[in-house]
């Protein structure tokens, strides 16, 4: 069954709603100093807007492609491939990347952000050696809540501007309050030294 467009509009809000929720964890998490968890949920919430520019995309194909058969673009959307690939909604998240893009897109074609993020909440065993979470600093703790907290920014009112992505007045003062939460969080945190070497 095809999901109506306010189906997929209100399905684009709660993308936006639970990655700020996510965010906000990692923020509160990282004040706690359990940085490994701040990391993994820093990462959480990058795929989560990730997840929000596919859906984004797909509803922009419904719209171009009016002889087209919906069915097959969101069948495609929630595919494995697609919406449950945790590297391809990493992929998604870095498509208009302007910082840093070739290593961010290097570490996500290399799945080592999945791996990280993976290390970041188990326990594993490798080479003959414990691998832990703590290794996970604060500073990488940070430069990921960085990296996600600029993609809010640029991703702006996406969540909030509806199946024919039409941004207007609304939309934008609610992605406004929204990021005015998250960097009233982030803003505070304190910043790590770096590492002496």
């Amino acid at each position: 069954m095809i999901p109506s467009k306010k189906t997929l509009s209100r399905l684009k809000e709660e993308v936006y709603i639970n990655s700020v929720r996510l965010f906000c964890d990692a923020c509160t998490l990282y004040k706690a100093h359990a940085y490994p968890s701040s990391y993994a949920f820093a990462i959480l919430s990058f795929e989560e807007l990730g997840k929000l520019e596919m859906i984004d995309h797909i509803c922009d194909d419904i719209i171009i492609n009016p002889d087209s058969n919906p069915q097959d673009f969101l069948d495609h959307l929630f595919s494995r491939e697609m919406l449950f690939s945790h590297v391809n909604k990493q992929a998604w998240a870095s498509i208009s990347f302007s910082k840093g893009i070739v290593k961010r897109t290097n570490k996500i074609a290399n799945r080592e952000l999945e791996k990280n993020k993976q290390d970041a909440i188990y326990v594993g065993y490798i080479n003959r050696r414990i691998r832990s979470p703590k290794r996970i600093s604060a500073i990488k703790a940070y430069a990921e809540l960085t990296i996600t907290f600029d993609k809010f920014k640029e991703v702006s009112d996406l969540g909030f501007n509806g199946f024919e992505c039409w941004s207007d007045a609304q939309s934008r003062a609610k992605a406004k309050r929204y990021l005015k939460k998250i960097e009233d969080l982030f803003t505070k945190l304190n910043k790590p030294g770096k590492k002496k070497t």
